[in-house]
């Protein structure tokens, strides 16, 4: 009966892990995108950036197709105006922001 608990415990420890994971990234790729972006963009769906002339972040990057996305934040995504710094971002880092924008694994 006991090595029958032990092995239940550890089966839901092995389905938990990948929930926690996937959380865990969603919410750094989430803090990535307001450190360096959330000054001027909204970065939720819904949300409406502190500068009113910025596009909506979220919005903006869950359209791009999967391949130019990473594409896009590994090289630094270009603007159209000065004020906008080229952040580029480590392959790390891009995994994180693609959690958070598609957090169900797939993107649109």
């Amino acid at each position: 009966m006991r090595g029958t608990c032990a092995y239940a415990m550890l089966i839901a420890a092995t389905l938990a892990a990948p929930a926690a994971s996937l959380a865990a990234e969603t919410e750094d790729g989430r803090a990535l995108l307001e450190r360096h972006c959330g000054r001027c963009h909204g970065l939720a769906a819904d949300a409406q950036g502190p500068l009113a002339k910025a596009p909506n972040l979220w919005i903006v990057l869950s359209s791009y197709p999967e391949e130019r996305l990473e594409f896009e934040l590994a090289e630094g995504i270009g603007s159209r105006h000065r004020d906008m710094p080229q952040v580029q971002f480590t392959s790390e880092q891009i995994a994180a922001i693609k959690g958070y924008l598609h957090p169900e694994g797939s993107a649109p």
